[in-house]
């Protein structure tokens, strides 16, 4: 039994609006899906654990859903990290090569990384990613891989990602009150990334942004390499407020509204049809015009994407992103929120689905984050069994995954 655990590999997606467990199996140096299982999220506001207890019953019951599915017992796993207490900062440093034969080894590599993963934190922070930018050997740069190339110095930029330590021992203390281990913690929008985005994207410079229910993760890629990462403190669920509030009914039945009939904006409906909707406490039901409901949504959609374009600005980057913009998570199913997104950026955009054969119905941005856990666990497993760092082949993720 433990042999067989050791083939499988397994992501638990914590959001604000639901928790997602996958579990795969490692099969020829791919992942076989063998099941997933999904529950709505309790104790999770905008991404961080606020009750361990709902937190952790809620978790159990999506990791044992999943193992229903699988047909196996899991006991760790990968598990995305997510708020607005994610920072991203760059750093550098340079080893001097002293071999003979002055060839860069894999215990270089390790070594320059580490020296730049050495930066001064809070006392109530830690790091969680030292992601390579670019390495460069005697002045030149755009290296990929040094291994193995010949030089008397190695210099390596990154980008560090840091994250809250009680927020982290939150989501630690929450998976072992459930009766789990953490094989790992990887930034969400990294994971999303790994499972959406195309190398060419990421070479040429691309924006994802993953809208979750309480927040929304901002990742710019160029040069296949991380550069920034933002939360933006708006997501699916202040959708639904909205919905709510303006048609006077329940969080429940404001969200059946949005599935149904939301759309992102009001100049992309077809007809103005009327709504049935339910007062709240016995009020009895009421009629209100679709194009009511589209002028709610459209309000905070036009919102998040006018304060996404002043990060972009802020970032430096929003010249550079020639690839436009990814979306993914449960809220770029939105009818019309590509053409908006794309009219208040002035950028392409396109909706990011998993890069998965199979199973088809997980296919699907709402399994974005959780399917590029395993990818990312897959290829650390493979550094880890090879001696290597995970960063050191960080640019080869995202090739001939499936």
């Amino acid at each position: 039994m433990k042999r067989k655990k050791k083939n499988l590999i397994v992501g638990l997606d914590i959001g604000t609006s639901k928790i997602c467990t996958i579990i795969g199996k490692i099969e020829e140096g791919k992942i076989n899906i063998l099941g997933a299982g999904t529950t709505s999220s309790r104790g999770v506001i905008k991404g961080q654990v606020t009750n361990i207890q709902e937190a952790s019953s809620q978790i159990k019951k999506a990791i044992k859903a999943a193992e229903l599915n699988a047909g196996r017992r899991v006991d760790k796993m990968w598990v995305s990290i997510a708020g607005s207490h994610i920072e991203g900062r760059d750093n550098q440093s340079f080893v001097k090569i002293t071999g003979p034969d002055k060839e860069i080894t894999a215990r270089d590599v390790e070594e320059v990384l580490k020296q730049a993963s050495s930066v001064v934190l809070p006392p109530d922070r830690e790091i969680i990613h030292v992601l390579p930018q670019d390495y460069i050997i005697d002045g030149q740069n755009q290296i990929k891989d040094p291994l193995g190339m010949k030089g008397a110095q190695l210099q390596v930029k990154v980008h560090i990602v840091t994250a809250s330590s009680s927020s982290c021992r939150n989501i630690e203390d929450t998976v072992r009150n459930a009766g789990y281990e953490l094989e790992g913690l990887v930034l969400q929008p990294l994971a999303s990334g790994i499972s959406t985005l195309y190398p060419q994207e990421e070479d040429l410079g691309v924006v994802l942004l993953d809208i979750g229910g309480g927040t929304t993760d901002l990742a710019i890629f160029l040069k296949e390499g991380l550069k920034f990462t933002k939360v933006i403190a708006v997501g699916g669920d202040h959708l639904t407020n909205d919905i709510a509030v303006g048609l006077h009914t329940s969080r429940e039945d404001a969200e059946e509204i949005k599935l149904h009939y939301g759309i992102a904006s009001v100049d992309y409906l077809d007809r103005d049809e009327l709504l049935e909707v339910k007062g709240i406490a016995g009020r009895g039901k009421y009629r209100v015009r679709r194009s009511t409901l589209a002028h709610i949504i459209q309000l905070r959609v036009e919102e998040l994407f006018e304060i996404v374009d002043l990060e972009l600005k802020r970032s430096g980057y929003k010249g550079l992103i020639t690839a436009g913009v990814v979306l993914t998570g449960g809220s770029s199913l939105l009818p019309g929120i590509k053409e908006k997104a794309e009219e208040k950026l002035n950028l392409p955009v396109r909706i990011g689905y998993p890069r998965i054969k199979s199973p088809p119905e997980l296919s699907n941005p709402v399994y974005a984050t959780g399917i590029g856990l395993l990818l990312f666990g897959l290829k650390r497993r493979e550094e880890l069994a090879s001696k290597e760092r995970l960063s050191v082949k960080i640019k080869e993720w995202l090739r001939d995954f499936f």
